[in-house]
């Protein structure tokens, strides 16, 4: 059973700050529409962060908003998708949130690694024969 990516991180960096910087770093590769970027998401997160329509909209909206993004409808003359795009804002917002959010990254694979290694890795076994075998 996996755990949603809000139920994992619970230090400095949340997933309500992760996701924007996710959606601001797909952006900046590629613009997109919403559906799109849920796609993209899912493929490199699977099923760890939960990513619907309830939930991307509005945060494309948001990040509009503020001037991180800006939206174009993909046919001029008709309503079909908005193609989202970063903003020279939006990549600066990026760029600082990236430099503070690596330090916490690693630290949550490192404690993974040790985590793992801890569980799956055979004990040597002179440590365990070593303990008994004075006589």
């Amino acid at each position: 059973m996996s755990r949603r990516v809000d139920e994992v991180l619970r230090g400095p960096i949340k997933s309500k700050t992760l996701f924007p910087v996710l959606l601001l770093h797909l952006i900046q590769e590629q613009p997109d529409h919403g559906y799109g970027l849920m796609q993209r998401i899912e493929t490199i997160c699977g099923d760890l962060v939960a990513v619907n329509t309830n939930k991307i909209y509005p945060l494309l909206r948001r990040l509009e908003e503020r001037g991180f993004v800006t939206a174009t409808w993909d046919h001029p003359t008709k309503r079909s998708r908005r193609v989202y795009a970063i903003t020279a804002a939006g990549e600066e917002r990026l760029s600082k949130i990236k430099g503070s959010m690596l330090p916490y990254l690693e630290s949550i694979e490192r404690a993974v690694g040790r985590l793992k290694l801890e569980l799956y890795q055979p004990r040597p076994e002179h440590a365990l024969s070593s303990a008994g075998s004075s006589s």
